[in-house]
Order: structure tokens, then sequence, then C-alpha cells
């Protein structure tokens, strides 16, 4: 009799201890899982910066004298950005463009054809 109720405790401190490490790991993988999201800079709005390199499309005729608006997505985002660009010719709506630097608040933009003339 002394044995199996010395047997039921043992069993009894293994499942309470089982359960407590349980906690325990558990609390401190969430605790671990705060601290490093609190260390990540989550940043999704798009910046001129962004839009060097990418394609667009002009929406607002411009050439090399005057400034167009040009459509980009960016993280997602359909932004509208006021362009310029150096061609020789005026670049015309719904023409393809590629975005080679930001400018204070506008992107400098090259055609497709002349990209594909490089």
């Amino acid at each position: 009799m002394f044995e199996l109720l010395e047997a039921n405790t043992l069993s009894t401190f293994i499942i309470f201890l089982s359960i407590a490490v349980g906690l325990a790991v558990g609390t401190a993988l969430v605790l671990l899982l705060q601290l490093q999201r609190r260390a990540e800079v989550i940043n999704s709005m798009p910046s001129f910066s962004n839009a060097v390199g990418q394609w667009g499309v002009v929406e607002v005729p411009f050439s090399s004298t005057s400034r167009g608006k040009v459509r980009l997505t960016l993280k997602g985002s359909t932004m509208d950005l006021l362009a310029t660009t150096d061609a020789e010719r005026q670049l015309g709506v719904g023409e393809q463009v590629f975005v080679v630097a930001a400018q204070g608040n506008s992107v400098l933009v090259v055609p497709k054809d002349q990209m594909q003339s490089s």
C-alpha cells in the first residue's frame, strides 16, 4: 500500500513538473518574440528612393522643358509622381518609362525605347 501511494505521488509530481516546465518555456518564447518585434523597424511607406530602378507609365505628358506625372507601383501601392526627363522628345500618355533618379520631390525618367537602345 505504501509503495502504491509513493508511485501516485511521484506520478503527480512528474505531471506538475512537466506543466511548470512547459509554461516556463512557453512564456520565455513569447517574451523573446515580443523583444524581437520591438527591435524590427517596419516601414511600408514608399519613398522617392524606392522608385529608382522601377518601370512606370506616363499619366501626364511632358518633355525636357516641362514636368509631367508617371504612375508606379511601389511596395504594393500605386503612386503618381511628378517626373522630368532628359529625352529629346515629348513623352506621351501611356508610354512606359524607367526611373533613373529621384530629385527632390520628383523622379527623372527615360523612355523605354531609350533603355533598349543602350
